[in-house]
């Protein structure tokens, strides 16, 4: 064959092998016997045909080879034992180290355990021991030679076939070792991608350190953080100072029963607001890394519906709770309209001011009357009585009936009464609006103060109503709660909780809409939107469909 260059790995394999002969002084005939080493090899040559028919009835059985296969192993062998005599004529003829090389890898000696193709190939070398024997049996000094080169050439084989199993073995455990990798590649390209997809904020904290080392995509949006920005910084940062020892009692407990959930628990974005989630943490392993993974559903949604749920519930009652006592003072008013009718027959005009205190009272005991009477009407969920109402003229006369608290308070009134179109609405509901807002304002300011209050059309067909004070103001977490029934900072005695609670159902049974800011020390706005036709019971019935 031609002397073409071996390949590296191959060219390595026999200077190993070639240096480990010559260093263990295996090689006792050395390569320049060239006598001796045709001799040898021309016999192989002759006498390979005759030896390979015992010798496949010996190990076909015993290996079980169908006899079928037969013909290609005589095949085989005999190339083989061909390429071997020429090596052995001719030490630098290394082909049959080249085919060896590939038939431990894919070719026919790959389908055998080592252990069995070397046992076939002892078995073959001894039949040609014995035919040595025989052949040269009048040389005895000849046969001896000849059967120790074939013992060496023999030896040399056997190191080089166990290390080409070797080293195939090795490939395919690189091989097998790529492809596990690879997959482990896959799998965790996988799983990123279906973290990164999941709609839930993720944090994957380290279970030894408690530090942040990756986040998905919807905790980056969330919490307006990059990945390389959260790496490495402890997971409790991500939550209010108040709430980290709930979210580090979270991560323990993941840590030791492998699972946990909480949902009491806010995220901290970069922006400063606070997300409430539902947290569930898990302890995972992989390789050798540990890690606690949690996962934040954010429950604004549903917190928010709750709220709306709880202030439904609080309304329904406190609409049960107002018509009981409506019904409780009907009777006392009544009596009381009567005594001053009677007072009212006594005096007939002859002390004017008597007469003007008593027409007074008879004017406020009549309001009370009707808001008990609206009162009554909106826990029954029926229509109050409408009147085209005029909201400046409300406010003007609301304010001249409080003028008198207005001055006891120290409270000086600012109006800005813009052009407005007339509202269909109720009178007494609009009025104890007025009221309430109002009398909040001067509670609000105890040590007296601005009211400024404004109106402006902002549409075709809404009006807005700002009532600004500036008192003492609204701490910003107690903002969320004022509309609530029974909710007050007030002191016992100085409030129920209940006004901003009947403005804000007033207000929304007439589609109109209450918002509130406020700053500590310096002062509050509620700002009102009406709907001018702002009850749905005066607009003509529409047809469905």
């Amino acid at each position: 064959m031609g002397r073409s260059p071996l390949e590296p790995s191959l060219a390595r394999h026999l200077e190993r092998i070639t240096g480990y002969l010559r260093d263990a002084g295996l090689r006792q005939i050395p390569p320049e016997r060239t006598d001796l080493r045709r001799t040898l090899a021309d016999f192989m040559l002759r006498r390979t045909p005759a030896v390979l028919e015992p010798w496949l009835r010996e190990i076909g059985p015993a290996l079980g080879i169908p006899e079928a296969d037969w013909p290609r192993i005589r095949e085989d062998q005999a190339a083989a034992v061909s390429r071997w005599a020429r090596h052995i004529a001719d030490p630098a003829n290394v082909e049959t180290y080249v085919m060896l090389s590939r038939h431990t890898r894919q070719g026919f000696i790959s389908r055998f355990p080592a252990s069995r193709f070397l046992a076939t190939q002892i078995r073959f070398t001894q039949l040609l021991v014995e035919d040595i024997k025989r052949e040269f049996a009048h040389d005895p000094a000849q046969a001896d030679q000849l059967r120790q080169l074939l013992g060496q050439e023999f030896q040399e084989r056997v190191l080089h076939i166990t290390d080409f199993f070797v080293q195939a073995r090795e490939d395919e455990l690189r091989r097998q070792e790529a492809a596990y990798r690879e997959e482990l590649l896959e799998q965790e390209a996988s799983y990123r991608r279906a973290i990164d997809g999941a709609p839930a904020c993720i944090l994957m904290v380290d279970a030894a350190a408690g530090t942040l080392f990756d986040v998905n995509h919807v905790a980056e949006r969330l919490l307006g953080y990059g990945r390389e920005e959260l790496r490495g910084r402890p997971f409790q940062d991500l939550h209010p100072p108040g709430e980290r020892s709930r979210a580090s009692t979270l991560w323990r407990s993941a840590l030791e029963r492998g699972h946990a959930s909480r949902d009491d628990l806010h995220l901290l974005t970069r922006r400063g607001e606070l997300v409430p989630v539902f947290a569930n943490a898990g302890y995972i392993e992989y390789g050798p890394r540990r890690w606690v993974q949690l996962i934040c559903v954010d429950i604004s949604d549903r917190k928010r519906l709750e709220s709306q749920l709880i202030q439904s519930e609080k309304m329904a009652a406190i609409g049960q709770f107002a018509a009981g006592i409506a019904h409780e003072l009907r009777n006392p008013l009544a009596i009381v309209m009567n005594a001053l009718y009677d007072l009212h027959q006594i005096v007939d005009g002859r002390n004017a001011e008597v007469a003007e205190d008593v027409r007074i009272a008879e004017e406020e005991i009549g309001r009370a009357q009707a808001i008990i009477k609206n009162l009554l009407e909106f826990s029954r969920e029926s229509g109050a009585e409408l009147t085209r109402l005029d909201v400046n003229d409300l406010l003007t006369r609301t304010l001249q009936l409080m003028q008198k608290y207005l001055q006891d308070n120290g409270v000086r009134v600012t109006t800005e009464l813009g052009p407005i179109p007339p509202c269909l609405a109720n009178q007494n509901a609009m009025r104890q609006i007025a009221l309430n807002l109002i009398t909040n304002a001067v509670q609000a300011m105890p040590e007296g103060g601005q009211l400024t209050l404004r109106t402006a059309a902002v549409g075709p067909n809404l009006i807005r109503i700002e009532v600004r004070d500036t008192g003492i103001g609204i701490p910003a977490e107690h903002l969320q709660d004022i509309f609530n029934p029974f909710y007050t900072t007030k002191a016992p005695g100085q409030g129920t909780g209940l006004g901003l609670s009947v403005v804000h159902s007033i207000l929304r049974r007439y589609q109109g809409e209450i918002r509130v800011a406020s700053a500590v020390g310096v002062g509050t706005t509620f700002t009102i939107d009406l709907p001018c036709q702002c009850h749905a019971e005066v607009l003509p019935d529409r047809p469905e469909g």
